[in-house]
């Protein structure tokens, strides 16, 4: 079964106990850490570190990024750090992320902010102890103006990252179940309403041809015999509309498909698949056969209960 891979991206060694406790933490909840120095990032011989720490953000289906106060090494070429670097190919991917900042180095970027902006002070001279750069209050605020996945939160020890990520992946657990539920809603929706409308279109066409004859009735009654049936829902796939003669000339569903100019294409691949172009899986293409079958079968016998045979149907119809 597949699970959840969770990329914790930091500094390694200020949050060294910080990212080993949330290794232990993600693997009580059943999801695999990936932490650049438990060698669960294939390091590709040709290629630099950096590029395989980044190349292994997009098979991740999580980003946990932990902002301390060491800005931590350059990404080669660039005057980004790492993290940063790896933090960009999250949302490049829109993998959901989950920011923690350290409650000193928080505290501290908003002083930042201020005298960044106060032209009387002269930033480079003030020293802030949490930090040993100021970049890093510059990439807080990049993740804080991000359009998408830019919520932060303060943390002073592990217990309040756990509390939050917790809550956090609760809530994201509900919230897929709760759209996955809706979408399922309105999927069942659509079709009841596209096999509804199939239903009038055809009907309709016939009524209105027929209005005022004992022949409506029939039409309507071998109709609903051919709309009660999934081989004929498989032929409007392909825009075909199926009459009562066409089921009485063709005794098959191939021979069906054929006479409104779609030759089936037999697909070889497990399943049930029904696509574009005649083509069908052979599982799907036998179950469309039976239920054709049946369908011949019962609109003949009704026929035959009114003591009617099928070709002196097709004669009154086409007179």
């Amino acid at each position: 079964m597949a699970i959840p891979r969770i990329f914790i991206a930091s500094t390694c060694y200020d949050l060294k106990y910080v990212r080993e406790n949330l290794k232990y933490f993600i693997k009580t909840l059943g999801y695999e850490p990936i932490l650049s120095e438990e060698g669960a990032i294939f390091y590709d011989p040709s290629k630099h570190t950096h590029e395989s720490c980044l190349s292994e953000v997009p098979n991740c289906q999580i980003f946990v990024l932990i902002i301390g106060g060491r800005s931590g090494g350059k990404y080669k070429g660039s005057k980004k750090s790492i993290t940063n670097m790896e933090y960009e190919e999250a949302i490049r991917h829109k993998i959901p992320i989950f920011t923690l900042v350290e409650e000193t180095v928080y505290a501290e970027q908003n002083v930042y902010l201020k005298n960044k902006l106060n032209s009387e002070v002269d930033e480079h001279k003030i020293v802030y102890p949490a930090v040993d750069n100021t970049n890093i209050f510059d990439f807080i605020d990049e993740v804080r103006k991000a359009s998408f996945n830019n919520a932060l939160h303060p943390f002073q020890d592990y217990s309040d990252m756990e509390i939050y990520l917790k809550q956090q992946w609760a809530g994201m657990m509900f919230s897929f179940l709760a759209r996955e539920n809706e979408e399922k809603r309105v999927s069942d929706t659509l079709k009841i309403l596209t096999d509804m409308n199939t239903r009038i279109e055809m009907i309709s066409k016939h009524i209105l041809d027929s209005v005022g004859t004992d022949a409506a009735q029939l039409d309507v009654a071998l109709y609903e015999l051919m709309l009660d049936s999934s081989s004929i829902r498989d032929l409007t796939y392909w825009k075909i509309k199926p009459t009562p003669i066409s089921i009485f000339v063709n005794p098959s569903f191939r021979t069906c498909a054929k006479s409104f100019g779609i030759n089936l294409k037999i697909e070889e691949e497990e399943g049930i698949m029904i696509g574009s172009d005649g083509k069908i899986s052979r599982g799907k293409f036998k179950e469309a056969s039976n239920k054709y079958k049946k369908l011949r079968y019962k609109m003949t016998e009704f026929l035959k209960s009114i003591k009617i045979t099928p070709e002196e149907y097709i004669k009154k119809s086409k007179k």
